[in-house]
């Protein structure tokens, strides 16, 4: 048996999806569940060892409760979750772990080592294993076995080398991973940003099979859609309703509406166990249509998020997100007379971004009339097309990558500098939700003055950039 710590470090509060590294700040949405810490230890569980979770950010601790927890207990293994914008902050945590204790292995799993591990382990000699792709079998095989050279998908050190042994093949059966570990967590720490209520992440399916330009997904799950039977993911959740309490929940999954038949089973599964709870999910505008909408409402999904990116066709097509401006329009639309809530996502300043496409959207974010958005700058992630485009034209330099996020750019277009971006992003949003159609439209929807303290709360921290923290350090 081992004693393993999973962490999320106290580097800034961060979603730390793999596909999904956003700060919190200044978001409508709230703070994930840490799924892939969930799903680490749950794996670690099964073969016997003893598993503790930390998510430090959430729990508003710092730099020396992390040292505390190491003095305390004397871990063989620990483990953290970075994101690329945090990643030189994140290892801080390796340090720490090594000083007290030069025995433990240390091991860090993030997209971002689906693109530059060597780079990563060689810069921080504290760090001894870097997880790439998928990560749950990965950190089983790890912990049981003392000879690394089988275990895919890994790269670490040994005997003061470096080795890099052969990508692991993304999962195909998904239903052999147990249930995330939510007993190890502080569940209520992760809530619905409306009710207040608590929510927690289900994993439905991986991968997608569309090219845009500056998504990780390719990377980290593939193009082939990958999900979990029906039966398995409703299961999970009235495990989670039935031993946790919980009744809400967001489908992580790149694209839950892609696969039509599947999708339904889902929600009939649903039905047809008279869970009675609410859900959000993501969509494409051009994997929506009457026939889902329906089955979405009847099985309790209440948003859907969409990637609307850009309100300029050309740059739509430039992006490779292979949607037109009127399936979009028409799928938010829809939803609407379903009386479905929308989540909309954009994406300003890709390298042929000019003042023209900027005014194009800021106009159709107008038209087209969703509830929630986010206007994120482009970032280049490292293994993606925009990474390299980026680089080969100076857009950005290599060093700049750990001083930015997608709320704080460090790229300008062929034709806009970053801080023109910046002001841009901040004007979009700021004509967007202030707009007194859609005011009036969401407070038509509400139903509590508690829900209207949440909307009044969250839309300051996104007008002010208030009311979360970027780091606890």
């Amino acid at each position: 048996m081992k004693k393993v710590l999973l962490i999320n470090p106290p580097s800034g509060m961060y979603i730390r999806d793999d596909r999904c590294q956003v700060p919190v700040k200044g978001i409508s949405s709230a703070l994930r569940t840490p799924l892939d810490l969930a799903y680490m230890a749950a794996v670690l569980e099964q073969s016997g060892n003893q598993c503790v979770i930390r998510d430090y950010p959430a729990e508003r601790k710092n730099w020396q409760d992390l040292k505390d927890d190491l003095k305390q207990t004397k871990f063989d293994i620990l483990i953290i979750s970075v994101t690329t914008p945090t990643v030189y902050i994140d290892i801080i945590a390796c340090d720490i772990a090594k000083e007290l204790n030069p025995q433990i292995v240390t091991i860090a799993k993030g997209a971002h080592f689906a693109a530059q591990d060597l780079e990563i382990i060689e810069h921080f000699k504290s760090l001894d294993i870097v997880i790439r792709g998928e990560y749950e079998l990965a950190v089983g095989e790890i912990a049981d076995k003392n000879d690394l050279s089988g275990v895919l998908g890994i790269t670490y050190r040994i005997n003061g080398a470096i080795k890099k042994n052969p990508d692991r093949p993304f999962l195909e059966n998904m239903d052999i991973l147990p249930f995330p570990a939510r007993h190890l967590l502080n569940n209520s720490l992760y809530t619905r940003p409306d009710t207040g209520e608590t929510m927690t992440s289900i994993q439905t399916n991986r991968g997608c099979p569309a090219r845009c330009v500056y998504c990780l997904v390719s990377l980290v799950s593939g193009r082939k859609i990958r999900a979990r039977s029906a039966e398995n993911i409703v299961r999970e959740m009235q495990v989670c309703k039935e031993k946790f309490g919980i009744k809400n929940f967001y489908f992580r999954a790149d694209t839950f509406t892609w696969d039509k038949e599947w999708m339904i089973e889902v929600c009939k599964n649903i039905i047809e166990r008279k869970l009675n709870v609410s859900w959000v999910c993501n969509s494409r505008v051009d994997t929506i249509d009457k026939e889902r909408l329906e089955w979405l409402k009847k099985a309790g999904c209440w948003m859907i998020g969409f990637g609307i990116e850009s309100g300029d066709q050309d740059i739509l097509n430039k992006m490779k997100k292979g949607i037109t401006l009127k399936q979009a329009l028409d799928s938010v639309f829809l939803s609407r007379q379903f009386g479905m809530k929308t989540y909309l996502f954009w994406v300003l300043g890709l390298p042929w971004e000019t003042e023209e496409s900027i005014r194009n959207t800021m106009k159709f974010a107008k038209k087209i009339q969703g509830d929630f958005a986010e206007f994120h700058i482009a970032y280049p992630f490292p293994g993606t097309e925009f990474y390299n485009i980026g680089l080969e034209n100076n857009l950005f330099k290599a060093q700049d990558l750990y001083k930015g996020d997608v709320k704080a750019g460090i790229v300008g277009s062929f034709t806009l500098p970053k801080e023109k971006l910046l002001q841009y992003q901040k004007e979009i949003t700021m004509s967007y939700y202030l707009s007194f159609g859609r005011i009036l439209r969401l407070l038509s929807g509400v139903k509590s003055p508690k829900v209207l303290a949440n909307y009044i709360t969250k839309g300051y921290s996104v007008l002010f950039n208030r009311g979360g923290s970027d780091s606890n350090g």
